[in-house]
């Protein structure tokens, strides 16, 4: 009867570690299961239109100009001053957009708002319209838009010489 009872033992110690194994196995799967759906219905969210993106905060962060022949360099630290390196471009989803002093102003005096206008894309929504309320309204080439960059390019005439320019906005 000991060596029985030892058979028995080491059988249902068998049986015992087949049904824990099968148990984590199915917890696991299960988990796995859940988990890997969850992934699934991410990923096939659909991508957000650029009026979309475009629509949020942003901050200018560089400046690139080029002349013909001349390549891209930039200008950024050149023209802005550091107060004016940290104003937001609020666009926003109705088309419109405000621009706002950062955290430093040049002059505490200034008012917060330093512009607005409007916004809105054309040419099957590789251009943007900028028209904003203190000058002329521009047309900019979208050169980049994801969710957390911009750039956009036009040309500008200064002193006689045209520019070819590219603005470089952050999300914020």
């Amino acid at each position: 009867m000991p060596a029985t009872s030892r058979c028995t033992k080491s059988f249902h110690i068998k049986l015992m570690n087949t049904n824990i194994t099968r148990s984590t196995g199915l917890t696991l799967l299960t988990l796995f299961l859940l988990f890997s759906s969850c992934s699934k219905d991410e990923t096939k969210s659909t991508p957000a239109s650029k009026s979309a993106l475009i629509a949020r905060n942003w901050k200018q962060t560089d400046l690139l100009a080029a002349q013909v022949g001349i390549p891209e360099v930039s200008v950024f630290n050149t023209f802005f001053e550091a107060c004016k390196k940290d104003d937001i471009w609020q666009f926003k989803a109705d088309g419109t957009f405000t621009v706002v002093e950062g955290a430093t102003k040049c002059s505490p005096a200034n008012p917060d708002v330093i512009t607005t206008g409007t916004w809105q894309l054309t040419d099957n929504e590789n251009k943007i319209v900028i028209d904003d309320v203190s000058k002329p309204a521009e047309t900019l080439t979208i050169k980049e838009l994801t969710a957390t960059s911009l750039k956009i390019s036009g040309t500008q005439v200064y002193n006689g010489t045209t520019f070819f320019g590219t603005i470089v906005f952050s999300a914020q």
